[in-house]
């Protein structure tokens, strides 16, 4: 009878209801019927969310970065780097892998892959390799975006 908040799951996401508002009754009904008071019910919504906020982040930052990406932000990292014509892939790369670490080192990360390589780091590579060697292959351009995503 405790399963019955994975009932309520599977009949909400059917249903096409909100999501927040169907995993939340589901929650306080598997609560219930466990005969578990409010307060511990809460609590352990309240603990569920705080530990798995890194995802509640994530869930936020892909539209934003999608947003950015359309109306720009690579086409600005790759004119931006272009004008630094003393860059090289490897000392961009390098840079971006030491305050990576340093960040890390204090607590704070910079995001990963969706959030800042591919809209940020990568074209900025590529954009240091087409300063120094001009127009590139499709080949160079994938080793690039690999080297990029290793770091």
């Amino acid at each position: 009878m405790e399963l019955v908040g994975i009932l309520i799951i599977i009949i909400g996401f059917a249903l096409k209801l909100d999501t927040i508002a169907v995993v939340v009754t589901a929650g306080i009904t598997t609560g219930l019927v466990a005969h578990m008071s409010i307060g511990d019910i809460l609590s352990t919504l309240g603990d569920a969310f705080v530990t798995n906020r890194t995802t509640c982040l994530f869930m936020l930052i892909v539209p934003i970065i999608g947003l950015c990406e359309r109306y720009g932000l690579k086409s600005k990292a790759v004119m931006l780097i272009k004008k630094a014509s003393n860059l090289s892939t490897g000392i961009l790369l390098s840079g971006y892998t030491l305050v990576r670490e340093v960040t890390i080192a204090m607590g704070v990360t910079l995001g990963g892959h969706p959030q800042f390589v591919r809209p940020l780091v990568s074209p900025m590579a590529e954009g240091a390799a087409i300063a120094k060697y001009g127009e590139l292959d499709q080949e160079d351009l994938d080793k690039i975006k690999a080297y990029s995503a290793a770091s």
